[in-house]
């Protein structure tokens, strides 16, 4: 087992209890639960920073607050989707970046996408849409920021690569923070409501879990291709139907079960074709 295969283990089992609390708190607004997670990031990567005795301002700035931008879009739309959608279909569906990449390279790279891509993201795409038309408890707006949640990651995962000769990844988590906070504190403010007792501990669990789950995360894309590591994520899905099932009483038809198997299907028999193929 390779180093960047341990990387995305370890960080798809933290993001995967992440979420878990961030669902349990879905009487808290997420714009603070971003908040917590962000404000905590932030003073665990300036101290790694500080202890490895590398600058905090990084070198490919322009990249580094693109990634920030990305990743607090894709944050904040993915935290509203656990708040108000199941577990299991929310973590299903977002993990269609690998195919939202596509989309990326396609229409703003104009990378040419072969014919078997376009099926595979149609395969993906049929099964997102049994999974709304079977499931009464997605609404329209939660589909959609799931689907933007997967679109933004696609992006920032991407700059996550690009930015591994040039930042450690501490630094890519210190930006990170550094565009989240300032964009995301009005509305916490706005829709502050005062955590209790134990919620204190689930936020700063939260903050610390997050953290060394993107850290992790950072690691693995940085360690080796992203075609190489990118489905040990899947597992995450695994968690989540687990998850759901015990912990929040989630139950599903077996028609939203035959679409979430057709998303996974779609990604990952792009991932067996693209299995010889660079990617980026």
């Amino acid at each position: 087992m390779t180093m960047g295969v341990r990387y995305m283990l370890i960080s798809t089992f933290l993001f995967s209890f992440m979420q878990v609390l961030v669902k349990k708190l879905d009487y808290i607004p997420f714009f603070e639960i971003i908040f917590f997670r962000a404000i905590i990031s932030f003073f665990l990567a300036y101290g790694a920073i500080h202890k490895q005795n590398i600058s905090p301002f990084g070198n490919n700035i322009k990249l580094l607050i693109l990634r920030g931008l990305f990743g607090t879009a894709s944050l904040t739309s993915f935290f509203y989707a656990l708040h108000h959608v199941p577990l299991a279909s929310a973590i299903t569906i977002v993990n269609i970046k690998p195919l939202m990449i596509l989309l990326v390279a396609f229409f703003f790279l104009k990378e040419k996408v072969n014919w078997w891509q376009w099926l595979c993201f149609g395969l993906s795409f049929i099964g997102i849409a049994v999974v709304k038309g079977f499931d009464t408890r997605i609404d329209t707006l939660g589909l959609l920021s799931v689907l933007g949640a997967a679109g933004f990651a696609a992006v920032a995962h991407t700059l996550v690569r690009l930015l591994r000769k040039t930042d450690y990844p501490n630094v890519i988590i210190f930006y990170f923070t550094l565009v989240t906070l300032p964009i995301i504190l009005p509305f916490t403010i706005y829709y502050w409501k005062m955590p209790e007792g134990f919620d204190w501990l689930m936020l700063i669990s939260i903050g610390v879990i997050t953290h060394f789950g993107q850290l992790f995360l950072t690691k693995a894309y940085q360690s080796e291709e992203m075609a190489k590591v990118s489905n040990i994520y899947y597992l995450g899905i695994v968690f989540a139907v687990a998850y759901g099932y015990f912990y929040f009483n989630e139950i599903y038809s077996l028609e939203t079960v035959l679409g979430l198997l057709l998303v996974v299907g779609g990604v990952l028999l792009n991932m067996r074709f693209q299995g010889k193929t660079k990617v980026v």
